[in-house]
């Protein structure tokens, strides 16, 4: 370990006296919270061993934060990467892991595109509909299967109550942000539904030229529940996002650098999902059914012509029984999982055209179980028989310790393996990319401990100290000077992850609270730094409430520090490392309760007007500026 970690970990030591891998972004006043993604059951976050953020509707409304991953840029052990402006291509990366090492779930579904490299698509994904966001660090092969090698992360959508929520907001580069979300109900059923609007006209992006590069999403939501006995309820979803966003190509030819181009991404997203629970909650027995679906749609434009086009599909069955043993819980599961991947393009020097399909069947089993009054563990497996690869089998255990009420301690180990992608495996793009049909899939083992210290009810301190080691990494950009073209190697060597994960909540005093976080990441592969992961992040988030709590004002200080970039110059040059400096984003938000219905909000990105790029060539937002009304009635109104 160097020495600037040993240096970070005595500093945060001394200064926080704590270690642990769970850090809440909630309200001032939180309760005990009960969390649905860290297990196969709902466990209270105390009973937890593993690394857990909660963010609740109340810090996205406080923050006024627009997109999930501008959410996610403050919490520890995250690193966010975004080419250029609102709608661009976001990449979220965990403790030093690849971008599509995060599992994303909607309400529990698995949403990550297989027709882009597994990764999810971040920059379409926004806050209008959002109710509580879940987010587990650490390998979650054993409980989600593939995709979950370095952590998940949960989106809750809103639903329950009776409720209409309007707002409409305006602001600098011709951004307008509008939507709705409407429920009614009680307590034995509910619908819900929810459609938003997010469009921008951009600035450009790449270093040199004048093209605006705009953007624009719509996303619509339906959640239904019925409940027709104590012991029977049925809960539908559905998603549909349609998105465009212009992006700049890469020049080549002299600069190797973005530059001015007329390409777009046009997409579409899918999701439907049915789920039915036999047996009341204090019975000895539950019985889960569920089934899921989605398709994404992703078309090339060029020159405001189709280019090219990849399709997926995906349906999940599972089951799972949840049975009582006293104070202990045994979950055991089977699932099934079929994927279709579909590619589309010009016939050139070869054909793209091609159609793939995956089988998964896996089994899985959990243990939750109490040593005492004050220790709980979780023990979980994974069998995964895919017909494409060997079977894998995961595992993870995680212990929690409350010693007393104001100290927990923590520790967690676990396995995870990632499949090698259709893009890897089977993707074609002439004179760019050829694929390696023989690639195994990436496996690791990772370890965490931690301690929590709270302090009378105004002060919590966290840390986390965390290890993987990764084998068979995937490297999609090795280069084959035989062909020129680039393809995807499992490398020989193997790659290490490991670093520190410290917050801060502190409330000062009822009307005044501080957050703050910090991570660090040295994460290398055969002993060279990974791309796109900052040796230093952190955050601070100042909230201050006046007028009896009828106004407030957010200041989030978002610190991103160096990190290294590919530099691919024109042949016959070889590719150069390059170093992105350090930079702060501070970010100014304020919001007025007019009456108990109407509510003005404001809000200031970028208000140092920062200029740094988290993907080499590609130039990120200004200062903006942007201000809105709100509309609340029913359960969702403030008192």
């Amino acid at each position: 370990m160097e020495e600037t970690m040993k240096f970070a970990i005595a500093f945060l030591a001394a200064c926080c006296a704590a270690l642990v891998p769970s850090c809440v972004i909630a309200d001032d006043n939180p309760v005990e919270q009960l969390v649905v993604t860290a297990a196969r059951t709902p466990l209270s976050i105390n009973a937890l061993g593993s690394a857990v953020t909660v963010i609740t509707r109340d810090t996205i409304e406080r923050r006024q934060a627009r997109y999930v991953s501008d959410l996610l840029r403050t919490v520890p052990g995250f690193a966010v990467s975004q080419s250029g402006v609102a709608g661009s291509q976001t990449q979220v990366r965990v403790r030093g892991a690849e971008a599509n090492h995060v599992l994303v779930l909607i309400d529990g579904a698995r949403a990550n595109d297989p027709a882009t490299g597994d990764e999810f698509r971040w920059e379409f994904l926004s806050t209008a509909n959002v109710e509580r966001i879940e987010i587990v660090r650490g390998p979650q092969s054993a409980i989600w299967g593939s995709d979950a090698l370095a952590g998940v992360v949960n989106i809750i959508t809103r639903s329950g109550g009776t409720l209409l929520d309007a707002y409409v907001e305006s602001g600098s580069r011709d951004t307008l942000n509008s939507g709705v979300n409407a429920s009614i109900g009680d307590a034995s059923w509910n619908i819900g539904i929810g459609i938003d609007r997010l469009a921008t006209d951009g600035f450009n992006i790449a270093r040199t030229g004048d093209e605006r590069d705009d953007s624009d999403a719509t996303t619509g939501s339906l959640n239904a529940s019925l409940d027709l006995h104590e012991s029977f309820g049925i809960r539908f979803a559905a998603r549909t996002v349609d998105a465009w966003s212009q992006y700049d190509g890469i020049d080549f030819f002299d600069t190797g650098l973005p530059t001015d181009s007329d390409f777009a991404l046009d997409t579409s997203q899918n999701y439907a999902q049915v789920a039915t629970t036999l047996g009341a909650t204090n019975a000895r027995v539950r019985h889960h059914l569920g089934a899921r679906y989605s398709d994404t749609d992703n078309r090339n434009i060029v020159d405001g012509i189709e280019d090219t086009r990849s399709l997926s599909d995906r349906l999940s069955l599972a089951y799972q029984a949840d049975i009582r043993l006293g104070r202990d819980l045994l979950s055991l599961a089977l699932e099934r999982e079929t994927t279709n991947f579909t590619q589309r393009g010009p016939v050139e020097f070869g054909d793209p055209n091609q159609q793939q399909e995956q089988d998964v069947s896996s089994a899985a089993a959990e243990f939750f179980g109490h040593v005492g009054d004050r220790v709980t563990w979780v023990a979980s497996a994974r069998y995964d028989d895919h017909e494409h690869f060997d079977d894998a089998l995961t595992g993870r255990l995680s212990i929690a310790w409350n010693r007393t009420e104001s100290h927990t301690l923590r520790a967690a180990i676990g396995t995870g393996h990632k499949n090698p992608t259709f893009i890897e495996m089977f993707g074609y793009f002439p004179g760019q990319f050829r694929s390696n049909p023989d690639l195994q899939p990436e496996e690791s083992t990772s370890y965490e401990v931690g301690i929590e210290q709270r302090l009378a009810d105004s002060l919590e301190m966290h840390l986390t100290v965390f290890r993987q080691d990764l084998e068979n990494e995937i490297d999609g950009f090795v280069f084959d000077p035989q062909t020129f073209e680039f393809t995807a190697e499992n490398l020989a060597g193997s790659s290490t992850r490991e670093g520190v994960e410290a917050s801060l909540h502190w409330l000062v005093y009822d009307a005044l609270s501080i957050n703050a976080s910090y991570t660090y990441v040295d994460a290398n592969s055969e002993n060279i730094r990974e791309v796109r992961r900052p040796l230093h992040s952190g955050s601070v988030d100042i909230d201050y409430g006046f007028l009896d709590g009828r106004a407030r004002i957010a200041l989030v200080a978002d610190y991103g520090g160096t990190r290294t970039d590919t530099f691919f110059p024109p042949w016959p040059n070889p590719p150069e490392t390059v170093i992105l400096s350090n930079y702060w984003v501070v970010d100014l938000a304020a919001r007025v309760q007019l009456t108990p219905q109407l509510a003005l909000f404001g809000r200031v990105g970028n208000l140092l007007d920062t200029r740094y790029e988290q993907v080499l060539g590609y130039r990120t937002q200004g200062r903006a500026a942007y201000v809105g009304v709100r509309a609340t009635f029913g359960d969702g109104a403030p008192n």
